[in-house]
């Protein structure tokens, strides 16, 4: 599996204050809220930036449990970006445009700057190197259409082109006549990337990650298909793929967290973002009728749950923002 061995992630990351990361997170990548474990008060991570061969490239590398973008953070920050992101290690659940994809090291993602989008991590870390493509320079080359969410696994021939473009630039003088070359090349992969998504061509999937990889691949299908169903529950994932509840708890491993863990938050992400839809007055639903929606049941259950993850009760989101 590739993986960059740049410049841009030498430094060991650190501890440092929640606030801390926010600001820096903040001044390299634009407004975002953090949403910190409970009772974390520091964080082991680090962000920093650098413009290799005229591109501007970011690491963050985090132990936090999410990092959000809502329509509010981009109403007072224009989203001038495209971000396209390397997985660099750990497990990372990408979301924007109703379309959730769990990152494993090496697979890539195009996000949208100018979208709301949410970040979940899994693990004890989780390290992503973001290229800022400017906006007004990706849409003249490939349209306004471009839809943030789209994805490829780390073993498709244009990820590896793309890895093998990153590890370039980065090593490249900034200066140098190779420069202009790389920076076209990652365009012109871009190009191929966008290309192949319209004709249907990728698969954000790895076929193989590791010994328990395509267990978990058909699990993660399965709860993506079933946890707006407030009867679905972690034991029918196991029933469906006629195996032993112990191999579904051994493959959701590769995460860093359990599959119960793993379908809350899909249940609670799914209600953020009808809840964020709300603010923006695409539509009126009562809180009740969104959590029934998202696959809770028990309306106090997903209150008390709503306020562990994102520290507000639902009908408060978005308040003060």
């Amino acid at each position: 599996m590739a993986h960059t061995d740049p410049m841009l992630l030498q430094n060991k990351s650190n501890t440092l204050p929640v606030e801390l990361f926010e600001a820096d997170l903040q001044s390299v990548c634009g407004l975002f809220d953090i949403r910190p474990k409970a009772e974390q008060e520091t964080i082991w991570g680090k962000i920093k930036a650098a413009v290799n061969a005229d591109i501007e490239m970011a690491m963050v590398a985090t132990n936090l449990q999410q990092i959000i973008r809502t329509s509010q953070h981009i109403r007072r920050d224009q989203g001038e970006n495209y971000f396209l992101i390397m997985q660099q290690d750990g497990r990372a659940l990408m979301a924007q445009n109703e379309t959730a994809t769990m990152l494993m090291p090496g697979d890539i993602i195009l996000i949208d700057s100018a979208k709301p989008s949410e970040f979940t991590f899994f693990g004890d870390c989780s390290t992503q190197v973001s290229l800022h493509l400017p906006r007004t320079e990706v849409e003249e080359r490939f349209g306004t259409e471009i839809q943030g969410g789209l994805s490829m696994s780390h073993d498709d021939p244009t990820a590896k082109a793309i890895q093998a473009v990153i590890t370039k630039a980065v090593h490249s003088e900034q200066a140098s006549p190779q420069s202009s070359y790389l920076r076209d090349a990652l365009f012109g992969l871009l190009g191929a990337f966008l290309f192949d998504q319209k004709q249907g061509l990728t698969d954000h999937r790895a076929d193989f990650i590791n010994d328990g990889a395509p267990l978990l691949m058909r699990s993660l299908d399965i709860v993506e298909a079933s946890f707006r169903d407030s009867e679905f529950a972690v034991k029918n994932i196991a029933d469906i793929l006629c195996v032993h509840p112990r191999q579904v708890q051994r493959a959701f491993e590769n995460l860093g967290v359990t599959p119960t863990k793993f379908l809350l938050a899909k249940r609670l992400e799914f209600a953020r973002s009808r809840l964020e839809a709300r603010l923006l007055g695409q539509h009126n639903e009562l809180i009740s009728d969104i959590a029934y929606e998202a696959g809770f049941s028990d309306l106090s259950y997903f209150n008390r749950r709503f306020r562990q993850v994102f520290g507000c009760a639902p009908g408060e989101y978005g308040e003060g923002n």
